[in-house]
């Protein structure tokens, strides 16, 4: 009972004078009005049956006694200035119950009466309730001495979403959890899907964790852009011949209203398959072919508009830079020349999968319909080894963080990284996979992945339609709590679901802090908003942006180079200027 002792000292605030369903109503005086009357303060309620109710403060009501009296003649009013009252109320809404030992459970299984008595919950109760986690994410926006520490095990297993309006704080927010999670765990192993390349400084060869992250980049004139910020990005290449057929689909840009040009792709594929590997060969099995072949496959079937419109994708595609590491992937393919294809498996599996640490996919600069392929074959990859390896008694852990999984997970349509991602929202976790969705547009998202998410992370929203989606899909999350979507600040975020003990409004620590008070050391992440006013004041950089032509069509550059003397070429290559374009 000591915990109850110690629970009831502190001081009182107010007095319990309604009860609607999960809202209290209390009443506060004028004088403790400015202290409790915040929204997000927590109370606690000690009932009449020896029960303490947790509450937090979610809207207020302030009504002028005399006003109403008067029947809104203001002359009235302003007459008697010095005797006008006020009848301040608090709305509570219950979120759970403060046992005797200090813990806390979300239920409410009894209520508050007219006359209970209501305290503010001390500094300390508080630090009892959230500080025992394992993460910190930042402090309450009620009580900065209070740091809100999130579960790992409940955060991983039961899956996070990341939602906001654009600019309220969602990459800060994946940012320091990650970067706390890589200091904690020198283990953790953590695929990134980096849409727009936002996170690659954490790469950077200043950053305190770069020896943690490992970044992989398709495109090689995006890569030499990396390496001049002082990232050493890796080549990614897919082998097309592990994409499944809804993959190479979505690749050659083949929705569902181009039905014949799938039959046709369909049929070249299989009867390619089964020619090099016999006829129990199904159409998604991992078969090795000449790219070149399928295009030959594919012009034997006919010469109709149909089978031309489809060797015209797949040969502008061929022809493309964009394609090149899925289409042409020059490595992988040598690799399994000189040491077959179990080696080309074993090679994409260790590098991108096995081995700890954060692994950012950089797709920044690809088309979408590259990226959804790219991540269906990449997400699927991951799956079918965590669910071999849990099966064979290893598991290996592995959390997959989507940025922009809108694109990726919608819910008006079904790519084919759709079905997987759902899939590991509802059987990850019990195979050591856990999930974290990040989106500005939750209306987009698909309900199902949402609904599987265990733990919220809601920053400032103001559509609401995106409110109503946040709202119905989260089984804990209360009404008059996600009405302050709105009015959360940069930064802000309501938490809510398993990762934490009871709902909370945080404010989330700022990313550039933690490295330089945790590490001695500031660095900035990619993706930050263009400085138009900036920019617009000084005259502009003539000879970057003729790098950038150079680099957006390489064949000019090529050509004026070789219409210089070998001695100014040697010259200009000498004194050549790094620029930074990518990320700036």
């Amino acid at each position: 009972m000591r915990w109850l002792a110690v629970s009831q000292q502190g001081t009182r605030v107010g007095t319990v004078v309604r009860v609607y369903a999960d809202r209290v109503f209390v009443a506060v005086s004028e004088r403790e009005l400015p202290r409790v009357g915040v929204r997000g303060r927590f109370l606690k309620i000690e009932t009449r049956a020896g029960r303490t109710l947790i509450g937090m403060v979610t809207q207020l009501e302030l009504q002028d006694e005399l006003y109403r009296h008067a029947r809104g003649r203001i002359d009235i009013i302003e007459q008697y200035e010095k005797l006008a009252l006020s009848r301040n109320e608090l709305v509570v809404s219950l979120i759970g119950t403060l046992n005797s030992d200090g813990t806390v459970e979300r239920k409410i299984d009894i209520y508050p009466a007219p006359g209970d008595r209501v305290y503010v919950m001390s500094s300390e109760e508080l630090r009892r309730l959230f500080g025992d986690g394992d993460v910190r994410i930042g402090v309450l926006n009620t009580d900065p001495s209070v740091e809100v520490r999130l579960n790992l095990n409940e955060l991983a297993t039961k899956h996070v979403a990341i939602l906001a309006m654009t600019g309220s704080g969602k990459s800060n927010t994946l940012a320091v959890l990650l970067t706390r999670i890589l200091k904690l765990f020198p283990y953790a192993r953590i695929l990134l899907i980096d849409t727009h390349s936002e996170y690659v400084n954490l790469a950077r060869e200043d950053s305190p964790i770069k020896d943690k992250v490992t970044v992989y980049c398709p495109i090689e004139k995006f890569r030499e852009m990396l390496r001049q910020q002082g990232i050493d990005a890796r080549p990614l290449e897919i082998p097309y011949w592990l994409l499944t057929i809804e993959e190479w689909y979505s690749l050659l840009g083949l929705d569902a209203r181009a039905t014949k040009q799938r039959r046709i792709l369909r049929t070249a594929l299989r009867g390619l398959k089964r020619k090099l590997a016999g006829e129990r060969v199904r159409l998604n099995d991992p078969v090795f072919f000449e790219v070149e072949a399928l295009h030959v496959s594919i012009s034997r079937m006919g010469r109709d508009s149909a089978v031309e419109d489809l060797l015209m994708k797949l040969e502008d595609a061929l022809e493309s830079d964009e394609y090149a590491f899925v289409l042409q992937p020059t490595q992988l393919i040598h690799l399994r020349s000189v040491k077959g294809d179990r080696a080309v498996v074993e090679y994409f599996l260790t590098e991108l999968m096995l081995k700890p640490g954060l692994k950012i996919i950089a797709l920044g600069g690809l088309s979408s319909d590259i990226q959804i392929a790219v991540v269906s074959m990449l997400l699927r990859t991951v799956f079918r080894l965590a669910v071999e390896a849990k099966l064979a008694g290893v598991p290996l852990p592995t959390i997959i963080a989507i940025e922009e999984a809108h694109l990726y997970a919608p819910q008006s349509h079904y790519p084919p990284s759709r079905h997987i991602i759902e899939r590991i929202a509802k059987e990850g976790r019990k195979f050591g996979i856990g999930l974290i969705v990040i989106s500005q547009r939750p209306r987009e998202l698909s309900e199902t992945v949402l609904a599987q998410c265990g733990t919220l992370i809601a920053l400032r929203t103001v559509n609401p339609s995106d409110q109503r989606h946040i709202q119905n899909s989260m089984e804990d999350i209360m009404s008059a709590l996600a009405l302050s979507l709105p009015g959360l600040g940069t930064g802000e975020a309501i938490i809510t679901g398993r990762a934490v003990k009871i709902p909370c409004i945080v404010k989330v620590d700022f990313f550039d802090d933690v490295i330089e008070q945790e590490f001695g050391r500031r660095i900035g992440l990619s993706g930050k908003d263009v400085d138009f006013r900036a920019l617009w004041s000084r005259e502009p950089d003539e000879k970057s942006f003729s790098e950038v032509l150079n680099r957006l069509f390489p064949i000019l550059a090529n050509a004026e180079s070789q219409q210089k003397p070998e001695e100014e070429r040697r010259e200009e290559k000498r004194d050549a200027p790094i620029t930074r374009f990518f990320g700036a």
